[in-house]
C-alpha cells in the first residue's frame, strides 16, 4: 500500500476537479460570451466584420482558458480571476450599453 502513494505528488480530491470542470465548461463559457460582445461592440470596424473577428478571438479564448482551469495550482485563485474578469467585461458591456456604442 505505500508503495502505491506517490512522494510529492500533489493530491488532488474529487471537488478540486469538479471545480475546475465547470469552470473550464460553464464559467469559460459565460467568460467567452462576455468577450465575444465587448469586442463585438468596441472593434472599429463594420458591425459585421467586428462580430465575425470577435467570434473567431473567442474561440482562442476559451482554449485558452480551458486550458488554464487545469494548469493553474489553486482553484481559489482560478474563481476569483474568472470572477474578476467576468464583471471586468460585464462592466465594459454594460457601459458600452449605456453609451449607446452599436449592437
Amino acid at each position: 500500500m505505500a508503495a502505491s502513494k506517490a512522494t510529492g505528488a500533489h493530491r488532488t480530491n474529487g471537488w478540486n476537479i469538479a471545480a475546475r470542470i465547470v469552470a473550464a465548461i460553464l464559467a469559460n463559457y459565460l467568460l467567452a460570451s462576455l468577450a465575444t460582445a465587448c469586442l463585438a461592440r468596441l472593434l472599429p470596424m463594420p458591425p459585421a466584420e467586428a462580430t465575425i473577428a470577435a467570434t473567431l478571438l473567442s474561440f482562442a479564448l476559451f482554449a485558452v482558458t480551458a486550458l488554464t482551469a487545469f494548469g493553474v495550482r489553486s482553484v481559489v485563485a482560478l474563481w476569483l480571476w474568472m470572477l474578476g474578469a467576468g464583471v471586468v467585461l460585464g462592466g465594459i458591456l454594460w457601459l458600452s450599453i449605456m453609451a449607446g456604442g452599436r449592437l
